[in-house]
């Protein structure tokens, strides 16, 4: 599923929707006297006054999570980097498997991250990651059993703390704000583009171009706003930051030299 034209196409959708509020609104308008109606103006700037504490918390708190999620990132492949080395911690017969099972659970995060709009197929990824952290888990306490024990203590730490930041990745993934506070937030502006239009309505001039500006504004703030929040679908995008932990599966050869 192409998840850019279907956010392309509501964007769309929404622009017209605006238009068509601010028409509806003109309607109303026509023949009102606004100077007879007391606290209008106070409505009013009510109304746009919420609309844009919405937009300014819904946009920060969006890239907010995207930063977040980018940081995670980056603490991911730090800590797969940092458990990698100390593989050489362990007892030399068990780091063969070891570092086998490790350049697996690399492949499957590069593919989970690949994979990540794709929500089925993401939670098929995610099941075979947990599947593999289990592994990589028996066959490390297995190997600690027979190291050095304050060498063993510190190549767990370190698999304990990949597995921690890849779970707080793939929970980040999942955190966004309910559906309801978009929703209330494409009301509020569609409320406020009808306000408009019955304030346009006493204009004697054409004002066509306020109207399309207006749209134009609120639906790229609106697209903005959903493209941070879902940064691997629309125009903005973290994909880059991948080619990190791309990076860091092809360091992880054996200590002869040969890569796999």
């Amino acid at each position: 599923m192409n998840y850019s034209l279907i956010l392309v196409a509501l964007a769309a959708a929404f622009f017209v929707l605006l238009l068509v509020a601010m028409q509806v609104g003109k309607l109303l308008g026509r023949g009102a006297d606004e100077k007879a109606v007391p606290g209008a103006a106070v409505i009013e700037g009510s109304v746009f006054a919420l609309l844009g504490l919405l937009v300014a918390f819904t946009f920060s708190g969006a890239a907010q999570r995207m930063a977040e999620r980018r940081d995670l990132l980056v603490q991911e492949v730090n800590a797969i980097g940092t458990a990698w080395l100390r593989i050489d911690m362990i007892d030399a017969k068990d780091q063969p498997r070891l570092r086998e099972q490790f350049r697996g659970y690399v492949d499957e995060r590069i593919n989970y991250y690949r994979n990540v709009a794709d929500l089925a197929q993401r939670d098929t990824i995610a099941a075979r990651v947990g599947m593999l952290q289990k592994e990589i888990w028996t066959t490390s306490m297995l190997a600690a059993r027979s190291s050095v024990p304050p060498f063993a203590a510190s190549y767990i730490g370190a698999v304990n703390e990949m597995f921690d930041v890849a779970t707080a990745q793939t929970v980040a993934q999942k955190v966004h704000p309910p559906v309801a506070a978009y929703a209330f937030l494409g009301f509020l502006a569609l409320v406020a583009a009808g306000l408009v239009g019955v304030n346009l309505a006493a204009s004697k001039r054409s004002t066509r171009l306020h109207q399309v500006v207006y749209a134009v504004v609120m639906t790229a703030a609106l697209y903005i706003i959903i493209d941070f929040e879902f940064p691997r679908i629309g125009t903005i995008r973290i994909d880059q930051s991948d080619a990190l932990l791309v990076a860091q599966r092809q360091s992880m050869v054996d200590p002869a030299g040969g890569a796999n």
